[in-house]
């Protein structure tokens, strides 16, 4: 079959595959995009179950996932709680319940989400550090101060000093701290817009936006957490981390390796040495914010018949904010046999603590 043959037959195929898709979607209906249907039957069974309290702010189409909509509804005496329902019009049920109970546990669950909502946004912004946003699963709050040398330990203490207002504050209300908890940190100039709800929308709503979040999240950012123990929280537990985003992050392990072959190849002597992809790193040293550790492998040589290097000596660095390596290196041979399992030094083994990340 020559080119212009192959392609005519690809065409068909493509062609062929393209009206079975179609077929499909007219098979479903023609409301498989749309969301009209399932937004009436989802105002009907509103109005069973709660008479005039909720109203439609926002619907979307569940297609391709699933059949139906998710409808979104503002409750009429509860300013920042919302409650979604995924309902399909074509069936007599919600989810494989029926749509009233389905809508009654979401609006007891979305106005106990909204007062522990109100119960941490009102103790963070008593303590000096108004939220700014917080993750969709309702825990982890987003605050704005800047994070340095001289800042990070009165931060991280006012932090901790927020989260024992907040443990206290839910046990008075009957609720109880998670075991665990992060507080993330951005420059005050990522948030210098309002912390308030946006135009006519459920403050929740706004807080866990995808939007706010993004938008807070579109650089590094550092992250302070905690656990929580019989007594409250765990001061000691606390351990303050950056997030970078996945480019940021490949562009920094990419100057960090650069420079641990540069100190191979010139005071290690070994001329061609080459570091392999694992990289780990990545958590800042106990109280500074300007040093990270852990390990790096590299090999003497590339091998194997296309050169790589899977990795067969290990490397305990630090390295500063740039990527480049800061003191000298620890150097651990003979981590890997062959191409078998990567077996890392422990302390035991004389692997400086800055090489692990606290657990």
């Amino acid at each position: 079959m020559d080119l212009m043959a192959r392609s005519r037959h690809g065409a068909r195929r493509l062609a062929g595959a393209l009206a079975l898709v179609l077929a499909a979607v007219g098979a479903a209906g023609c409301g498989t995009f749309d969301t009209g249907d399932d937004e009436k039957r989802a105002v009907e069974v509103a109005e069973r179950v709660a008479p005039g309290r909720l109203a439609v702010i926002g619907a979307r189409t569940l297609f391709p996932e699933a059949g139906g909509s998710e409808v979104t509804f503002r409750i009429a005496d509860d300013a920042d709680a919302f409650v979604r329902l995924r309902v399909d019009a074509e069936k007599a049920d919600c989810e494989g319940r029926p749509c009233e109970d389905r809508l009654r546990d979401g609006l007891a669950r979305a106005v106990r989400e909204a007062e522990d909502f109100r119960t941490l946004r009102r103790e963070f912004e008593a303590c000096g550090h108004p939220v700014r946003g917080l993750s969709a699963d309702g825990t982890g709050p987003w605050v704005a101060a800047p994070v340095g040398a001289e800042t990070v330990r009165p931060l991280v203490a006012s932090l901790g000093d927020c989260l024992e207002r907040w443990a206290r504050a839910r046990t008075r209300d009957g609720g109880a701290p998670p075991a665990a908890l992060s507080v993330k940190v951005v420059p005050p100039e990522r948030a210098a817009g309002p912390a308030g709800e946006g135009a006519g929308q459920p403050a929740l709503l706004e807080f866990t936006s995808a939007d706010r979040l993004a938008a807070l999240g579109r650089g590094a950012y550092h992250r302070v957490s905690y656990r929580f123990g019989p007594g409250g929280i765990d001061r000691e537990s606390a351990e303050v981390g950056v997030v970078r985003p996945f480019e940021e992050r490949q562009r920094y392990e990419k100057a960090v390796r650069a420079s641990a072959e540069e100190w191979l190849r010139g005071r290690g002597g070994l001329p061609e040495a080459v570091t392999a992809d694992f990289s780990t790193v990545g958590s800042l040293l106990p109280g500074r914010v300007d040093r990270f550790g852990g390990w790096l492998l590299f090999c003497e040589r590339p091998e194997g018949e296309r050169p790589v290097c899977l990795g067969r000596h290990a490397l305990a660095v630090t390295a500063g904010p740039d990527g480049r390596l800061a003191g000298e290196p620890r150097v651990f041979r003979d981590i890997r046999e062959g191409n078998g399992p990567l077996v890392l030094p422990t302390g035991a083994d004389g692997a400086p603590s800055y090489a692990w990340g606290r657990s």
